[in-house]
Order: C-alpha cells, then structure tokens, then sequence
C-alpha cells in the first residue's frame, strides 16, 4: 500500500517471518532480527538489543530497499 514497514522478531522466529511474508503477498518485506530470547534477559541487555534494532528500523523505513 505504500506504508515503509518494518517487522520486528527474534532469530528465533526468522524463518516464520520469512515465510509468512511470502505467504502473505510480501516477500520483500523489511525484518529486522534481534537475538532470541528477550524474556528472561537482564534489561540494559534487551535495551542495548533495542537501541540497535532502532537504528535497522529508522535505516528501513528510510531508505529504499
């Protein structure tokens, strides 16, 4: 529809990702990979994971693919 978008999942869940965009009509869709698991982990680790997924985030809905 022409909304920058970007998916956000762990590695864990990579291959779903993937394959559910294709299944969904978007495989080109912009996914961004943070490392599996976030629950459990000590906050500055998921903040330090969510600063550098930021960057990859504003990076895809900015730039073309």
């Amino acid at each position: 529809m022409g909304v920058p978008t970007v998916t956000v999942c762990t590695d864990a869940f990579m291959s779903l990702a993937r394959e559910e965009s294709k299944n969904l009509g978007m495989p080109e869709l912009r996914i961004v990979v943070v490392k599996h698991p976030l629950g459990g982990e000590p906050v500055d680790g998921v903040l330090q994971r969510g600063r550098l997924a930021l960057e990859q985030v504003l990076h895809g809905l900015t730039h073309e693919a």
